[in-house]
């Protein structure tokens, strides 16, 4: 990563300008390969969390694949990229898995392992989780009581 300090004497090329932009969240995670990196490692945690992989053990093969383009897609829009996420909303894709918030609690922590595991830095994650936060109302429906 190349550092940029604005020049006062810039001849107004406009390349110093857009270069002393800050990056987007989707830039900061390593763009679609950083992103599809997180993911891939996410999916290994889920796979083996025994609180909530019992919601994927059917996704295998093209369920598995179409459901890792869907998180990609989704985290590549969310966060400042090119992609536009086709899927369902989070209220119908979750409608009828019942998620607890302890499930959600072991979603969270699944990503955050797979975020440390692709060195993903504090900033990043939690501007990611305030992305992610409000979706929590559309996907947990056994709430705490």
């Amino acid at each position: 990563m190349t550092d940029v300090t604005a020049d006062a004497g810039a001849d107004g090329g406009g390349d110093d300008a857009a270069a002393a932009a800050p990056q987007s969240l989707y830039d900061r995670l390593g763009g679609k390969d950083g992103i599809s990196a997180v993911i891939d490692s996410f999916v290994k945690n889920v796979s083996a969390d025994a609180v909530i992989k019992k919601h994927f053990a059917k996704t295998t093969g093209a369920k598995l694949d179409a459901l890792k383009k869907n998180l990609g897609d989704q985290l590549c829009e969310a966060t400042g990229g090119p992609c536009k996420y086709a899927g369902k909303d989070m209220k119908a894709a979750h409608a009828t898995m019942k998620v607890s918030d302890k499930e959600w609690d072991a979603f969270v922590n699944d990503l955050t392992l797979a975020l440390d595991e692709n060195k993903v830095g504090e900033k990043e994650k939690s501007e990611l989780f305030a992305i992610l936060a409000p979706m929590k109302d559309d996907i947990v429906v056994a709430k705490k009581k």
